[in-house]
């Protein structure tokens, strides 16, 4: 890969990471999962899982990939499950 195009890559992921925080800040999703009972219980907070898990396809990469075969994150699969789980349960609604 040259230089120009790695340099322009790395240039659209923080465009797009910057993209994902201003939505995510705007639309108060961080109160919303609160409000909603979706509330941090050990390591990483839900807040984090659901920006990391909401940007996946903006970035074009799946579940496995971004997810589940990424030893970069400060999570393990297990946390993102979890989080689907529990952000789609009743919370006795």
């Amino acid at each position: 890969m040259n230089t120009t195009k790695q340099y322009r890559d790395q240039q659209e992921a923080k465009q797009l990471q910057s993209r994902i925080t201003s939505f995510v800040k705007t639309f108060k999703v961080g109160t919303l999962l609160h409000g909603n009972g979706i509330k941090k219980l050990r390591g990483v907070s839900p807040l984090t899982l659901f920006s990391v898990i909401f940007s996946l396809p903006f970035e074009g990469i799946n579940f496995s990939q971004g997810i589940v075969n990424n030893p970069d994150l400060d999570f393990k699969k297990d946390a993102a499950y979890d989080f689907g789980i529990e952000s789609g349960s009743d919370h006795g609604n």
